[in-house]
């Protein structure tokens, strides 16, 4: 993973036990997950002040982004993305795609919690890069983001 070795507070990380840096991610989305990919515009740019009435929005909704970025600065606060480190220095988003999008255009700090054991050794847009792969290029939603992180160190296992 890729830190700021700058951003990251000292004292927060002893008191806390979380570091806190930037991640650089990649993300997929596409016309069916994202407004922008469907419509060219971010909803998160025309749309302000709204009433939410619906129970459940489609993720390329106008909507859908905006109530998401109400959540996660509201209840959903501490919700984290699960990731998968690459040593290439990006991380892969597994979950939470929209997520990530909004924390890095709103420059929120976002919980960040590993998928798994497992890393892999190039992220999908360095994976692309190197075998130049058109259709990824052309679908235009495979892109890094920068995510404020906070990252909660593995819990322990207790032993008997």
């Amino acid at each position: 993973m890729c830190y700021d070795k700058k951003n990251i507070e000292r004292k927060d990380v002893r008191r806390t036990e979380s570091v806190k840096g930037i991640i650089e991610s990649t993300i997929s989305l596409d016309k069916s997950s994202c407004y922008f990919m469907k419509s060219g515009k971010c909803s998160l740019s025309i749309i302000g002040d709204f009433s939410f009435s619906r129970t459940r929005l489609d993720p390329s909704d106008v909507l859908y982004c905006p109530h998401l970025f109400q959540q996660m600065t509201g209840k959903d606060k501490l919700k984290p993305i699960n990731i998968i480190p690459c040593e290439c220095g990006h991380a892969e988003v597994v979950t939470g795609q929209q997520r990530a999008c909004i924390a890095s255009q709103k420059r929120l700090r976002l919980a960040v919690a590993a998928a798994g054991q497992e890393s892999y050794p190039l992220c999908s847009v360095c994976g692309s890069q190197m075998t130049l792969d058109e259709t990824a290029a052309q679908a235009g939603g495979l892109r890094v983001v920068t995510v404020h992180a906070v990252i909660d160190p593995p819990k322990k296992v207790k032993r008997k």
